[in-house]
């Protein structure tokens, strides 16, 4: 049999050969409806996905990027529903005519800029998305090499107010570690931004998390032991492991619902199974006699950085783990 420590470390080994792909790095943008304070893209190559709602039909949201000659400007607007109100995209770019059009009402364009308005349409079908499961539905995209370097605006307009919008940009897929880690905080608002109630998206974490805990305390209660901090950090580390895997099951189920089962859908399974495996490795492991031996601690540790690999457990799993590998053993009596 394959010691446990040999298994994670290999499995570690396949999980940082494995692309993120076509997921973006979330960003929240907030007080840009006038031109002056766009929010600004540093790097227009790398996929981002910001989440916004325009309030009102004579507001925007703005976006900013500095690009030079050779740069390519890849754009994407979606809604987020087949009966939502479609927001439009309008590209402000430095000018060669140096007129701007007046595309829409109350849209600023700074003096010697062009613009280019691009439509929005109601996409007949929904796209599947694995990161998180989601149905998009892109109502508009853009993209051009550039040849006239400078300062580019993009906004986003729409005709009617509460207008739902995500709009991602760049097609390299990159992101800094505390991007990664930090994933799973963003899934949650993506859910709730799709018109989800956030108790609604959080029920099967929570229901797996508190039944769990209420059963193995009175499974420990009656056996007469006393558990010590190991043990609860490593038993709640297994459980939210488990609850985050059933959160992300149940919004990829609610999806195919509306989009089908596709083939990346084995995306989103690979990404929910491999928190189960470890969830179910760690109860185990918790349950152990006597303190943690150091092919314990080093299991957790792994444990704990796969989890962060894997957005698992919300980022409370993956902690309670590192923890558990430091802190005294799993029992402070035995029976």
């Amino acid at each position: 049999m394959v010691p446990r420590v040999l298994f994670l470390a290999l499995l570690f080994g396949l999980i940082i050969l494995i692309p993120p792909g076509g997921a973006r790095v979330p960003l929240t943008a907030g007080g840009n409806t006038h031109i002056a304070n766009a929010f600004s893209i540093d790097d227009p190559a790398k996929t981002y996905i910001m989440y916004g709602i325009i309030e009102n039909a004579s507001d925007a949201a703005y976006f900013r990027f500095s690009l030079n000659t050779g740069d390519q400007l890849d754009l994407s607007l979606t809604n987020a529903g087949p009966l939502d109100p479609v927001p439009d995209l309008v590209i402000l770019s430095p000018g060669i005519t140096g007129e701007a059009a007046q595309v829409t009402a109350g849209l600023e364009a700074p003096a010697g800029y062009d613009t280019l308005l691009v439509t929005g349409h109601a996409p007949a079908t929904a796209e599947y998305e694995p990161f998180p499961p989601a149905a998009t539905y892109e109502v508009a995209s853009y993209s051009r090499e550039i040849r006239n370097p400078g300062i580019y605006y993009v906004a986003i307009v729409s005709r009617k107010n509460e207008t739902h919008y995500s709009f991602s940009s760049g097609y390299k897929e990159e992101f800094s570690p505390s991007e990664w880690v930090l994933m799973p905080a963003s899934t949650i608002g993506t859910h709730i931004w799709e018109g989800q109630p956030v108790l609604s998206v959080l029920a099967p974490f929570m229901a797996i998390v508190f039944m769990s805990i209420i059963v193995i305390g009175r499974r420990e209660q009656r056996k007469g032991s006393r558990p010590g901090p190991g043990f609860w950090l490593a038993t709640v580390s297994g459980i939210t492991y488990l609850g985050g895997a059933a959160l992300t099951l149940v919004q990829m189920f609610r999806v195919f619902q509306i989009t089908g089962v596709p083939p990346s859908a084995a995306i989103t399974i690979f990404f929910a199974a491999v928190p189960v495996v470890l969830g179910i490795f760690t109860l185990r492991l918790a349950r152990g006699p006597g303190p943690h031996s150091i092919r314990d601690r080093i299991a957790l540790l792994l444990i704990g950085v796969i989890g962060l690999v894997f957005w698992a457990g919300l980022l409370i799993g993956p902690a309670c783990a590192l923890i558990a590998a430091l802190v005294p053993g799993r029992r402070e009596v035995d029976p």
